[in-house]
């Protein structure tokens, strides 16, 4: 597969494989203006060094700072647009395959601006079969008040 510089925007931009390269080495190169020319099989040592240097920065920076069970810094990063793709969205996905594994029957009541899922305060409760006050009251326990959102949201039904 020839690599352009448009397969190289879109696989840093989904956070996948492209060709011979990682998702972290499309995104490195991406990240650093690469010539597609530089990135045919097979790679040159330097150019690959360079690659997974920047890749290995990127994952000390996304993972470092976070203690083992701190879940909440975790899905903040995930949640973080100015996180490499190839970092986050692994952790969306899982996220995702948790809530319809755990929870069939939460769906969200519409999205935000950024096309993110919005589930209504009493939907959740009632997933969780406790009141909305447990779960706004947990909400301010935790620091999280600041994401139960008013914000604009484009209902789907």
């Amino acid at each position: 597969m020839t690599i352009t510089r448009e397969a190289l925007a879109q696989a840093a931009a989904n956070g996948q494989a492209l060709s011979h390269l990682t998702a972290g080495q499309a995104w490195a190169a991406h990240k650093l203006c690469v010539p597609p020319e530089r990135l045919q099989k097979p790679l040159a040592s330097h150019i690959a060094a360079l690659l997974d240097n920047v890749e290995r920065k990127a994952r000390r920076e996304f993972f470092g700072g976070v203690e083992h069970n701190d879940t909440d810094a975790m899905i903040s990063r995930a949640y973080d647009q100015q996180q490499p793709p190839f970092l986050r969205l692994p952790i969306l996905e899982t996220l995702k395959e948790g809530m319809d594994t755990f929870f069939p029957g939460l769906k969200p009541a519409g999205y935000d601006d950024s096309g993110e899922a919005v589930y209504a305060l009493a939907d959740l409760a009632h997933a969780l079969e406790v009141s909305e006050a447990e779960l706004l009251q947990h909400a301010e326990q935790r620091g999280l008040t600041d994401r139960i959102q008013r914000q604009t949201v484009h209902r789907i039904h």
